[in-house]
């Protein structure tokens, strides 16, 4: 019995550590990232609407000139939402673009296939999406609802100088783009004025799933280390651990004792 509950304890200390911790699976070594729960629903209009709308967002770095927050909130669909932005990129080119590359269901793969997507925004005005087909990318239709974005050149909290910002919200399980609870990407842009060329996190191709990197989540807001929701789950966890080996040990030395068997080994 005693051998049973501890056993329970120590599954529920594990269930509580992985919780909010995601299992990648097919992916890019290394580029993983948290989605955390929308706090403010923001504007799709391609602008910081108020200062205070993407703080909820945990920042990834793509590189020195770009950066991208992401959040999700169940509605009446699961959403996800990605603000982006490119602090080098205040200029209009027909060959601009962003693109993101999904792997709904952490399939992985050497090739885009049913299930992978692939959204393009191109001369910051044309969206297209694609699914994959075993070999590359078929163009699909989406409902307008499924899909909502806006960009603009526009200062921000995090950079004063005007710049293209992306604001692109996906409906993940009501449309013609599915993902799972966990979901691999590759988000990238394009500067035509720019000799930078693509730059893209991962750093990988765009037709090779296996190269895409993880998108966990956290039903938290976005925390200051350790959600504290975790962290008090765990200390009790744990205090009820502790207490139960203390009593355990306190009980089989008074045992030992008792009956001088000092080389009692529980």
């Amino acid at each position: 019995m005693k051998k049973s509950f501890a056993a329970f304890c120590m599954l529920t200390l594990c269930s509580l550590l992985i919780m909010n911790v995601g299992i990648a699976m097919a992916a890019e070594p290394g580029y993983e990232r948290i989605s955390y729960a929308t706090q403010v629903v923001p504007t799709v209009d391609g602008a910081w609407t108020s200062p205070d709308e993407w703080t909820d967002g945990d920042i990834t770095i793509l590189s020195e000139d770009v950066e991208f927050r992401s959040t999700w909130e169940f509605a009446d669909a699961v959403m996800t939402r990605f603000l982006v932005e490119f602090f080098s990129d205040n200029t209009t080119d027909v060959g601009d673009y962003w693109q993101m590359c999904i792997d709904g269901d952490q399939s992985g793969g050497t090739a885009p296939q049913t299930g992978d997507f692939r959204i393009d925004i191109v001369g910051h005005e044309t969206l297209t999406v694609y699914e994959g087909d075993g070999e590359g990318w078929t163009e699909i239709t989406p409902d307008p609802a499924d899909i909502q974005w806006n960009n603009s050149i526009s200062d921000s909290p995090t950079n004063s100088t005007p710049h293209w910002i992306l604001e692109l919200m996906i409906s993940k399980n009501a449309g013609v783009v599915q993902m799972g609870i966990l979901w691999n990407f590759r988000l990238a842009v394009y500067d035509e004025s720019s000799t930078a060329g693509v730059l893209a996190w991962p750093p990988t191709a765009q037709d090779v799933p296996d190269g895409y990197g993880v998108e966990n989540y956290s039903s938290e807001a976005i925390p200051e280390g350790f959600g504290i929701a975790v962290i008090v789950l765990l200390s009790s966890a744990a205090v009820v651990v502790g207490f139960y080996l203390r009593k355990r040990s306190r009980t089989e030395n008074y045992y030992s004792t008792k009956t001088g068997n000092m080389g009692f080994t529980p």
